[in-house]
């Protein structure tokens, strides 16, 4: 801005001018505001020009703001001001619009400011002034009104009108208004039977009111029962009585005011599809009994299930048969293990004594599981097959931190069928702390998970992540694992096979696999497994062992991606040994040895696709190749080895061949 002394500007404000000034205003329709514009009479000087000459037009601008400095203007207009020979100019303000200055920007009765500028080269906004009083036409116009509603909206008394008992006051205007709204004299008093406090009254005949079911208690509306809608702050018993209340063919419960009962207590909805949303509160919860149509959803971590039954699992299936539930989602809630547990289950869904049962099609959502001593997420299948099972359930965005040396953070035993873990992270507290996932039979059970996936998988912080002791087509894809002693076990102490074992696109941090030359990424500790792949992943350190196995043709170990150190870890049983036939069968495995036989080898079966190779040692003298079979010896009719022959499998020709493309002989 200029300096002071160049823009000092007298402000002479009167209060308001109009062009008529009747005494009052009798229209009931919009006249009044036709005859009062809102006009302010404002004089004013220009200083700062560097040449005035009377009679000069000047454009100014005039603009009104709620503060002295900064901020949004409120109102402004432009007009040609004629000056006289020492700057001076007087103007009403809002002259340019025909109903004046808007009435509303000085409803608020807040400080209004007037700032001024010479729209000319080099001419700034002059020092705003502050507007001390209302200008006196908005008065007189709200003097027009009452409690600032115009006469046209008060109606007069009929002849045989009734007179309320008690007279309405107009707020904020001091007025008392007789009778606002007329009834005829034929109509009946209206009595009140009874009332409630904080009640929104009804009327229950022509003439009576009495209780609705909508309240208004310190700013919170709640309904008592809207059919099949609960509001479980309206029961004593808060959720359960709900769920007690609620109608045969199911209804939604609201848990979520600050006045509901915090205490779940027992919560079993048997043939009723019951849906509870749960608020930002840690509710007290004994044992919830999965059921077809129940749906539990909460605010995320902000709402807390805290176990109150001791060593007895939190969520439970009824154990009946021929009942399964379905259709069931928990979603968006954290849960907490009973204080001092020793033994007690997150989730035990048993099917173990029951007949075409279990949990199906349900969807488990961004659950946090912590404090069990037992295991977070329990599931056991029937004693034998596969005649009652938990099938058909995805787990997405489930994290469960296993207790210091508690039991899994996963268990799965006996027959299961059809699960997804998407996103799971299933930790434990420290390396060599147990195992986060068993995946297996169990003693006196028959039956196995079949077709289990995980994908996005996070396991860390333990002895051994994953346990595998008897299943069929397990995949593991996009893994991700640290701080374990090891990775993959596969075992037996049940006599079940394990088959098709899958663990690709998976990451291995350097600390995974590292034990005092114990560790391992993959362990096969048994003959009966078949069909386990290990590919595609990365490993970023030097692990004891890579892969470690009792069959040595059971793993397809191709394509991993080593990051780490150059000292590349050892692998045992990746190199089949097996006694040469006219048809061998190498599996996936890319390299393979073969003891001394005069029998020529024909054949080789294979699961390797096109481009791959093979290469076969001698380990205990010579063997022998001869054409025909899918061998293509380009011309030869057959070749001995007594070092190494690598061949590469060929589409080039006929069908599938292999083709040799090296060999090599020891040096005499």
């Amino acid at each position: 801005m200029k300096p002071a002394t160049k823009t000092a500007m007298l402000l002479l404000f009167s209060l308001l001018v109009s062009r008529s000034t009747p005494g009052q205003c009798t229209s009931d329709v919009n006249g009044c505001a036709q005859i009062v514009p809102h006009f302010v009479k404002f004089s004013g000087a220009l200083k700062s020009l560097e040449e005035i000459s009377p009679n000069r037009v000047v454009p100014i601008r005039f603009v009104i703001y709620s503060s002295s400095t900064g901020g949004t203007p409120l109102w402004q207009e432009i007009q040609n001001t004629q000056l006289d020979a020492q700057g001076h100019y007087e103007i009403m303000l809002g002259a340019t619009e025909s109903e004046g200055i808007p009435m509303e920007i000085f409803a608020s009765g807040e400080p209004r400011w007037l700032g001024v500028q010479a729209l000319l080269p080099g001419q700034e906004e002059l020092p705003r002034v502050l507007l001390v009083s209302v200008p006196y036409a908005m008065q007189a116009e709200n003097a027009q009104k009452l409690g600032g509603l115009p006469a046209s909206a008060f109606a007069r008394a009929g002849v045989n009108a009734v007179v309320p008992a008690a007279p309405i006051a107009v707020p904020g205007t001091g007025v008392i208004v007789a009778n606002p709204t007329p009834r005829s004299s034929s109509a009946q008093d209206v009595t009140v039977s009874g009332a409630t406090v904080n009640t929104v009254p009804k009327f229950s005949s022509g003439s009576s009111l009495t209780d609705s079911q909508i309240t208004d208690q310190n700013g919170m509306v709640s309904m008592q029962n809207l059919s099949n809608i609960l509001f479980a702050d309206s029961f004593p018993g808060g959720v359960a009585g709900a769920v007690t209340a609620c109608p045969s063919s199911g209804c939604v419960i609201y848990a979520i005011s600050p006045s509901v009962n915090l205490n779940l207590g027992t919560i079993d909805s048997g043939s009723k599809a019951v849906t509870i949303y749960l608020g930002p509160f840690t509710y007290a919860v004994n044992q919830v009994t999965l059921r077809s149509g129940l749906k539990i959803v909460g605010m995320g971590m902000a709402t807390t299930l805290q176990s109150v039954n001791g060593n007895n699992p939190v969520f439970v299936l009824p154990q009946a048969n021929f009942s399964p539930a379905v259709n069931v989602l928990l979603s968006g809630f954290h849960v907490k293990g009973s204080a001092g547990n020793t033994s007690e289950d997150g989730f035990f869904l048993d099917t173990s004594s029951s007949v075409s049962s279990g949990l199906w099609y349900s969807s488990f959502k961004d659950i946090y599981i912590d404090g069990f001593a037992g295991v977070a997420l329990h599931i056991r299948g029937p004693n034998n097959g596969w005649g009652s099972l938990t099938q058909w359930v995805v787990f997405t965005d489930v994290i469960v931190i296993r207790n210091p040396g508690g039991g899994n953070a996963l268990r799965m035993e006996g027959g299961v069928f059809e699960l997804r873990f998407e996103n799971c992270q299933l930790d434990g507290r420290a390396p060599g702390d147990g195992t986060n996932i068993y995946v297996g039979g169990s003693t006196g059970m028959t039956g196995f998970p079949v077709s289990i996936m995980f994908e996005g998988l996070v396991s860390q912080l333990a002895a051994i992540a994953v346990q595998i002791d008897g299943a069929e087509n397990i995949t593991f894809h996009g893994s991700h694992h640290e701080q374990l002693w090891g990775a993959y076990q596969v075992n037996n102490t049940h006599n079940i096979w394990t088959q098709g074992l899958v663990i690709e696109d998976s990451l291995f941090t350097s600390n995974v696999g590292v034990n005092n030359g114990s560790g391992f990424l993959l362990n096969v500790t048994t003959t009966l497994a078949g069909g386990i792949t290990f590919t595609h992943n990365q490993v970023w350190g030097s692990p004891d062992f890579v892969v470690n196995a009792m069959n040595l043709s059971s793993i397809s170990y191709q394509d991993n991606w080593w990051i780490g150190g150059t000292n590349v870890a050892p692998t045992s049983g990746i190199t089949s040994f097996i006694p040469p036939a006219p048809t061998i069968n190498i599996r996936g495995a890319h390299s393979v040895g073969l003891s001394s036989s005069t029998t020529p080898i024909t054949t080789i079966q294979s699961s390797l696709g096109p481009g791959e190779m093979v290469t076969l040692f001698a380990s205990q003298g010579p063997f022998t190749f001869s054409s025909g079979g899918n061998i293509n010896l380009m011309g030869a009719g057959s070749v001995t080895v007594n070092g190494s022959i690598t061949f590469i499998r060929n589409d080039l020709t006929q069908g599938l061949q292999w083709t040799p493309v090296s060999q090599w002989s020891p040096i005499r």
